[in-house]
C-alpha cells in the first residue's frame, strides 16, 4: 500500500487486552500522541477509516512454545503493526521493537523504537554543571553482562570517577507514580554523571528505557549491547558512545577520550529525544515510519515467511545459548563469593 506523500497516515491504535493499570497508562500515552502537530499522521477512532492499525504489545516471545514462535500471521486489512516492548520478541509481526537483535531484524518490516510508557516519570533535562562523575549506573545486575561490568569496573570506580550503584530492579514498580525513592535515586544518579552506562539486561539486544531516559536527562548514553538495532535517521555518533561487550574493562579509558566533547553530545542527546521520542514528537515519528512500512508489499509472501522463520530460529538458538551462559556465569560468581 503506497500512500500519497501529501496525505497523512491515518492510524488507529488498538489498546485491547491490557489490565487496568497498564490501560490507564496507555490512555494517557494516546492522549499525548494525539496532541502532536504534524502533517505525517493523524489518529482515528474508527478502524474503518484507518490506513493501518497499531497494536501495543502482543508479539510472540522466544520463551513461548516453538509452534507459536514460528506461526506466521495472516495479512489483514487494514494492515496491522505492533509496538512491542517484550524482552524476547520473535519479530514475527511487522512494526516497532525495543529489543529485537540485529540478526533478527528485517528493515523492510521492522523499526527500532522507544518504549511507549515512561518508567521514571521524574526525569527532566539536568544542568550540565550538575554532572561531577565521569560515568554512572544505577540498577540491577539482571544479566551476565551487567555482572561482568560490575566486576570489571568496581576496582576502578573511585580513581576513574565512576558512580556504580547496584539496586533492586524498579521495572516492577513502573506504574507506581507516588514518588518512589528507588526512582528518585535512579534519576539522581543520572543527574550526577556525564555518561550513563546502558548495558542490555534480560534481553538478547537493546538498552530498554535506560537509553531514552539518559537522552531525556541531557546526558550521554554509553550503549553496551553488541546486537542492538538503533532507531534510524539519527546521528548516534554525535549523541552516544558505543562500547563493545568485550571492551567493558576499558570503559573509563574510552570515556575519558570523549570528555572534551561531552557537553556538545549531551545537548545533541536531549535534542534527539525532543525531536523523535518526546510525547509531542511521537505522532510524526510513528507516521513517518509507518508510511515506509506500508510501502512494502511483500508482507506475507513466501520468501518473507521463509526468511522470517530463519531469523526466528537463529533467535531461539541464541536465547538458549544465552541462558546456558548466564547460568554457568552465575554459578562461577557464586563460587568466587
Amino acid at each position: 500500500m503506497k500512500l500519497e506523500p501529501r496525505n497523512p497516515v491515518r492510524i488507529h491504535i488498538n489498546l485491547e487486552g491490557h489490565g487496568e493499570w497498564y490501560r490507564r497508562e496507555l490512555d494517557i500515552l494516546v492522549a499525548g500522541i494525539a496532541r502532536g502537530r504534524t502533517d505525517e499522521a493523524l489518529l482515528v477512532d474508527n478502524v474503518d477509516r484507518a490506513d493501518c492499525v497499531l497494536r501495543i504489545e502482543g508479539c510472540p516471545q522466544l520463551r513461548d512454545r516453538i509452534g507459536n514462535c514460528l506461526a506466521w500471521p495472516e495479512r489483514r486489512t487494514p494492515r496491522e503493526f505492533i509496538w512491542e516492548t517484550g524482552d524476547l520478541p520473535t519479530g514475527v509481526l511487522p512494526g516497532f521493537y525495543v529489543s529485537l537483535p540485529s540478526y533478527m531484524f528485517d528493515s523492510r518490516r521492522h523499526r527500532a523504537f522507544c518504549l511507549p510508557i515512561r518508567c521514571v516519570e521524574s526525569i527532566r533535562p539536568y544542568d550540565l554543571g550538575d554532572a561531577t562523575y565521569l560515568y554512572g549506573f544505577c540498577g540491577a545486575l539482571s544479566s551476565g553482562l551487567r555482572g561482568r561490568i560490575f566486576q570489571a569496573l568496581s576496582a576502578q570506580n573511585e580513581r576513574a570517577g565512576g558512580l556504580i550503584e547496584v539496586r533492586d530492579s524498579i521495572w516492577g514498580q513502573m506504574f507506581d507514580r507516588t514518588g518512589l525513592k528507588a526512582k528518585a535515586d535512579y534519576a539522581e544518579n543520572l543527574r550526577r554523571c556525564r555518561f550513563n552506562l546502558c548495558p542490555r539486561g534480560n534481553v538478547l539486544a537493546g538498552a530498554g528505557s535506560r537509553l531514552y531516559e539518559t537522552m531525556q536527562a541531557a546526558r550521554v548514553p554509553v550503549i553496551v549491547s553488541d546486537w542492538i538495532t538503533l532507531p534510524s535517521d539519527i546521528d548516534w555518533s554525535g549523541c552516544s558512545v558505543r562500547v563493545r561487550e568485550k571492551d567493558i574493562a576499558r570503559i573509563p579509558e574510552i570515556l575519558h577520550s570523549y570528555v572534551d566533547r561531552w557537553p556538545e553530545m549531551a545537548v545533541n542527546a536531549r535534542r534527539v529525544w525532543e525531536n523523535h521520542f518526546a510525547e509531542e514528537a511521537l505522532l510524526g515519528e510513528l507516521g513517518r515510519q509507518l508510511r515506509s512500512l506500508l510501502a512494502w508489499e511483500g508482507e506475507g509472501g513466501f520468501a518473507g515467511r521463509v526468511g522470517g522463520r530463519a531469523r526466528i530460529s537463529l533467535g531461539l538458538l541464541s536465547w538458549k545459548s544465552r541462558q546456558i551462559y548466564t547460568w554457568v556465569n552465575r554459578l562461577r560468581m557464586r563460587g568466587k563469593a
